[in-house]
């Protein structure tokens, strides 16, 4: 694990609060999914956010209630991609 300090960048998972990081990964092409879904309902009892980088579960309705900014998030991504040319699928599913 690592400890950051809070920032003001509105998708980050440091977003205005320290954050203790913790990597959860699993061996090159094993399906850990599972592993993940149970380390994300322990990482959920304190409001956990994911690494953007890294592998998580969570959709549309569990990100907003983690990133208090990002209905502001989603109306400027509207407003500088209308067409949503930068979405894809997955990006689309949460941001779109």
């Amino acid at each position: 694990y690592r400890t950051v300090a809070a920032d003001d960048i509105w998708l980050s998972p440091y977003f205005e609060r320290k954050t203790a990081m913790i990597s959860v990964s699993g061996a090159a092409g094993e399906d850990y999914w599972d592993f993940i879904r149970d380390c994300e309902t322990i990482f959920s009892w304190v409001k956990g956010r994911p690494h953007w980088g890294k592998l998580h579960s969570l959709g549309r309705s569990e990100i907003e209630a983690l990133y208090p900014r990002y209905g502001d998030f989603i109306s400027q991504r509207a407003r500088f991609d209308p067409d949503g040319r930068f979405l894809n699928d997955y990006l689309r599913e949460r941001f779109g």
